[in-house]
């Protein structure tokens, strides 16, 4: 099989599955396509929102505040993002808070950040690959015969590549004929880690945008926090547009705050949207001690992320691969939730796969169990850099 003509569908455009795409690229497989189901561009979790507020657009990081880098391997794909103008250095004050207590700031990290929001990530990377954008595929499946992968109307592909997770993943490959990737796939939702850890476990958590005319005087850009409702506030004013008097924040809730108020993500209640744009505003003027009457935003916007954080990661992988069937699985659920665990999975199928391409007949991952992890709001440190504190509730 040559490495020109393989072909390879990719089921998500997040970073990871942007990332094996660019790297097969690399490796010699051009005929490599990303299916992804954002209707304005990809990214998943690593997105921003552009939002139109008296007349002036205000961008507003709505899941992925940040992120930093430990491995080697990540370091040369945020370098090429700098050099191509697409990350930068955020030299906001990160602190770490709790309800009555001042912010205590967190020291020896380095922070990164979209230049245009964190949007600008996989809007670089996606450059790098063959796109299909507003694309949902609902059916994949294997002919034993010709060692192929059907995908819906899209053809033919030699490999496919799982890169997304949740219920519509688990829902994808349930009758795919590869029970053993379907079987890690497979999803339970919850604030708290059951004790059965071999299934894969996520986190569900709210997001507030809101905006304020004007600025308020806080002691940090950004803050963890220890609070029953919220795990992380931002300021996207001081990290995109400082010289703006308006003040454009977010505010991400805790795993059992998203819990509490699950609905489906798809139609959000307008009762359960007041209830939670109250209860958040709330928590902000309790933490940052500042009068509730003047956190009076002239802009809100709240959304459910279903399937936010991991509660465990794969032991011991930094993908899965199915070398019958010619199909993996990469995600930061299988390395750490975080950019840089998304990115390292995209690597590490990209190369499992180039070696398969080239007659290695191995399976990874298939056998590795499960185990606990934490994490801080959505997606910012490696989980085995544990530089900070103890997780949010």
């Amino acid at each position: 099989m040559s490495g020109n003509k393989t072909s390879v569908a990719i089921i998500g455009g997040g970073i990871s599955g942007l990332v094996c795409a660019a790297r097969l690229s690399q490796l010699g497989i051009t005929n490599a396509t990303v299916f992804d189901t954002g209707k304005h561009a990809p990214g998943g979790r690593c997105s921003s929102r552009f939002i139109n507020i008296e007349g002036k657009l205000h961008i507003f990081d709505h899941a992925v505040q940040f992120f930093t880098v430990s491995d080697p391997r990540f370091a040369k794909i945020v370098s090429f993002l700098h050099n191509k103008g697409a990350v930068k250095v955020w030299p906001g004050k990160i602190a770490h808070l709790k309800l009555g207590g001042k912010p205590t700031e967190v020291k020896n990290v380095q922070a990164f950040i979209g230049t245009r929001g964190m949007q600008s990530v996989p809007e670089c990377l996606s450059s790098l690959v063959h796109m299909e954008g507003n694309k949902w595929v609902s059916n994949v499946y294997w002919d034993p015969l010709i060692k192929k992968w059907k995908v819906d109307d899209h053809g033919w592909f030699d490999y496919l590549v799982v890169a997304h997770n949740g219920k519509c993943a688990a829902r994808l490959m349930a009758d795919a004929g590869v029970p053993q990737i379907h079987n890690l796939l497979k999803v339970k939702f919850g604030p708290v880690l059951s004790p059965q850890t071999n299934v894969m476990q996520l986190c569900s958590l709210w997001v507030l945008l809101f905006a304020l005319l004007r600025k308020i005087e806080i002691d940090f850009d950004g803050a963890f926090v220890d609070h029953s409702d919220i795990s992380w506030i931002g300021n996207n004013t001081s990290k995109y547009s400082a010289e703006n008097q308006m003040d454009c924040w977010t505010i991400i809730s805790t795993k059992t705050f998203g819990a509490n108020h699950k609905v489906p993500q798809e139609f959000i209640p307008p009762s359960t949207e007041k209830e939670v744009t109250h209860l958040l505003l709330n928590g902000f003027a309790e933490l940052t001690g500042i009068n509730r009457q003047l956190v009076a935003p002239c802009f809100t916007k709240v959304q459910l992320w279903g399937a936010a954080n991991p509660l465990n990661v794969l032991q011991g992988e930094e993908c899965v691969f199915q070398s019958s069937h010619n199909v993996g699985i990469c995600g930061d659920w299988l390395v750490s939730p975080s950019v840089e665990g998304a990115a390292v999975s995209g690597l590490a199928l990209a190369e499992v796969l180039i070696r398969h391409v080239n007659g290695e007949r191995k399976d990874v991952g298939l056998k590795k169990r499960l185990e606990p992890v934490e994490s801080e709001a959505i997606g910012s440190f490696p989980t085995n850099k544990s530089l900070f504190f103890k997780p949010a509730k």
